[in-house]
């Protein structure tokens, strides 16, 4: 399977959103944090979809949260 990033820029993966939880994220702020997305973007650039990456950054983030 291919590590398809959520955060292009800063080449953030499901996965290591997963991680960030599992450690102890527990909103989007501490997240971006943790995993370092969304610094030093360039998103119309990087992103395939031509936008920010937040909107998934928060989808993957509320897929994992009530885990923990």
């Amino acid at each position: 399977m291919e590590n398809e990033y959520v955060c292009y820029c800063n080449h953030v993966t499901e996965e290591d959103i997963h991680e960030a939880v599992k450690e102890g994220a527990r909103d989007v702020k501490e997240v971006i944090k943790k995993t370092g997305a969304m610094k030093n973007s360039n998103c119309a650039v990087n992103n395939p979809k031509g936008t920010c990456c937040y909107t998934d950054i928060v989808a993957v983030f509320e897929k994992y949260i009530n885990n923990y």
